[in-house]
């Protein structure tokens, strides 16, 4: 053991880890679970493909100058591609709610944390000011 961690007091010990590791952990784990969020919603790939077809369902188009057909074709297409875009809305609304939440609750986590110490040093004062009455 080296001879500075002998001199230093357990307290400021613990002070820099809490203040130092500690935060630095607390925002690693917040960072992954940010990152699990977006990637588990697919923010990403939803935006590119939020106007494809859904499931890729959709008729060809066929040869010729078959007005019906055409119109048959284009409308089961577009109502293909409406159910996609609003699946994909309300997925990437769920996402973003969600990503929004996690946020919300890490910085609150982070708030708990900074302030943890301070509040267990003013319980034991008020406890000792309760027993010394």
């Amino acid at each position: 053991m080296s001879h500075e961690l002998e001199r230093e007091s357990i307290f400021l010990m613990y002070v820099r880890w809490h203040y130092g590791q500690g935060v630095r952990e607390i925002f690693q784990v917040a960072g992954n679970f940010l990152w699990f969020v977006a990637h588990f919603f697919s923010f990403k790939l939803l935006t590119k493909t939020l106007f494809a077809p859904w499931k890729r369902l959709g008729e060809n188009y066929n040869g010729g100058f078959d007005l019906a057909a055409f119109a048959s074709t284009f409308v089961v297409n577009s109502l293909m591609r409406v159910v996609g875009f609003i699946t994909r809305s309300v997925v990437l609304i769920v996402g973003f709610v969600s990503y929004t939440f996690v946020f919300v609750f890490s910085l609150f986590i982070m708030v708990i944390w900074m302030l943890a110490p301070l509040v267990l040093l003013g319980s034991l004062v008020l406890s000792a000011t309760f027993f010394a009455i």
